[in-house]
């Protein structure tokens, strides 16, 4: 590489774990002038570990999904930072309560199981399936397969709710008619255990590892020392005729940054609010078409701190408390808008090496309302969600405090993670188009980001593979034009 190229002024907008990929594979190879602008007051973007109690949780992203051809997984679990179970149903319990605290019958439990399993991926490669939306595919197969089992379509509207909500926990759209059913790109499932999880620590020991801080903090690049923190980008300046064809950039503080390449890692839902505000000129209509059409919902998450557990364990390495609204219940939650988060929640889990946790997992817009309650009604609540369900089977206690996510009232995400929406199918819009940079020729404006990865988009991993490849495309750029001299 030339020495003019190492030299290039590149900004990378977010220090999330695709710009912390990015800047890391920059200064690695040999570039010299790289700054990451970061509107919060951390590093870590979606990925954000924090201490509650004695532990360390996390608040975005919490296991690593699968093995092979995963990245994070293939840069921590040789430094045995990382724990997976050879026998994923042996040691990960599944019970399902309804909403009077009953167990389902074991016969019911195990039809519903195999359902489950058999229907809930949801994704053909049709796109003239009958079926555009995962929410009909399922609705109209939960009617073939049970369609002479009376007391399974007696409690329809009950497994369907919750089928409707694992779905929106993991492609977290409004309703699950929402969600594209047709999938031409085809989400990647990484071979191995999908719950992988990081012991005492947090995914947030990626960042580090991404860094060199970790193991080994002699070898850290410089990363951290050219982060600007609380920088929150309000445009990004590309016309032509700037300065040599400089790019500008303004913060909310007023500070101005000039630099011959941006790498764009902003959360597609701050890029849905913001982007014909932000780019100067507005982006090109295939890309401002591919921000609107992806979709990108919230989900949410509340931690609750016991002085011991109350669950019961057992062999189990972790568990899952299934949570099933009967219809009453169900209808009297729905008559206090306040508590319509308590509906979005598939149930309560443990969490590995946190003996004394309790998680809920809170989907979609159900997430949304969790948010804008107040946070001591959110703990009044949480308690009598668990009352409600495992207070039957368990002598629930009280507990000392909760911790809570608020992704999608902080202006800097709006939400959480992408998925493929019925529009994006419609308006046949995938992520290679928000990916590609503006212009091949010099590369002025790139994109990373969970969002733009085609294959593991709502994954860290993604996120980190979609940084490396922004930065390889500036690696590579300057090694031709070197080597065309």
């Amino acid at each position: 590489m030339s020495h003019s190229g190492k030299d290039k002024k590149i900004i990378i907008v977010g220090a999330g774990p695709a710009g912390i990929a990015a800047a890391s594979k920059l200064f690695e190879s040999g570039f010299k002038n790289v700054k990451i602008l970061e509107a919060e007051d951390r590093i870590g973007g979606r990925v954000f570990t924090t201490e509650f109690g004695n532990y360390s949780v996390d608040l975005g992203g919490q296991w690593v999904h699968g093995e092979k051809s995963n990245v994070a997984f293939e840069l921590a679990y040789p430094l045995g930072l990382l724990e997976k179970q050879d026998d994923c149903d042996a040691k990960h319990g599944l019970i399902f309560l309804d909403s009077k605290g009953n167990d389902l019958k074991n016969d019911v439990d195990e039809k519903i199981r195999i359902f489950f399993d058999k229907h809930m991926s949801g994704e053909v490669f049709d796109e003239n399936a009958p079926y555009k939306s995962i929410g009909e595919y399922i609705e109209q197969k939960f009617e073939e397969e049970f369609q002479n089992d009376s007391e399974i379509l007696y409690d329809k509207s009950k497994y369907l709710h919750h089928f409707e909500v694992n779905i929106l926990g993991g492609k977290p759209a409004k309703t699950w008619r929402d969600i594209s059913l047709i999938n031409h790109e085809a989400f990647k499932d990484c071979e191995g255990d999908n719950r992988i999880n990081w012991k005492t620590k947090g995914y947030s020991t990626i960042l580090d590892i991404l860094m060199k801080r970790y193991p080994n903090r002699e070898n850290e690049l410089p990363v951290i020392w050219n982060t600007d923190l609380n920088s929150e980008v309000i445009s990004i300046d590309y016309f032509d005729n700037f300065e040599g064809s400089l790019v500008m950039i303004t913060t909310a503080k007023g500070k101005i940054y000039k630099a011959n390449h941006v790498i764009v890692t902003i959360p597609l839902g701050v890029l849905k609010e913001k982007h014909k505000l932000l780019f100067i000129p507005p982006l090109p209509e295939n890309k401002a078409k591919s921000i609107e059409a992806l979709g990108f919902g919230n989900a949410g998450k509340v931690y609750l701190l016991y002085d011991k557990p109350f669950w019961q364990l057992g062999d189990k390495t972790s568990m899952h408390y299934a949570f099933m609204w009967n219809d009453a219940e169900r209808k009297a939650i729905e008559a206090e808008p306040e508590k319509m988060w308590m509906l979005g929640t598939p149930g309560a889990v443990t969490v590995e090496h946190k003996p004394n946790l309790l998680e809920l997992y809170i989907a979609g817009e159900y997430a949304k309302v969790m948010e804008q309650v107040a946070e001591d009604k959110v703990f009044a609540q949480a308690q009598e969600l668990i009352k409600q369900f495992m207070g039957k089977k368990f002598d629930v206690t009280k507990p000392i405090s909760m911790l809570r996510t608020q992704w999608q009232m902080n202006p800097h995400f709006r939400g959480t993670i992408s998925y493929r929406s019925v529009e994006t199918e419609s308006r046949k819009v995938y992520p290679n188009a928000l990916e590609e940079p503006i212009t091949l020729d010099n590369l002025k404006i790139l994109f990373a980001g969970e969002a733009t990865s085609q294959h593991r988009y709502a994954t860290v991993d993604g996120a980190i593979t979609s940084g490396w490849k922004a930065a390889d495309r500036l690696i590579n750029f300057y090694e031709n034009l070197s080597y065309n001299k």
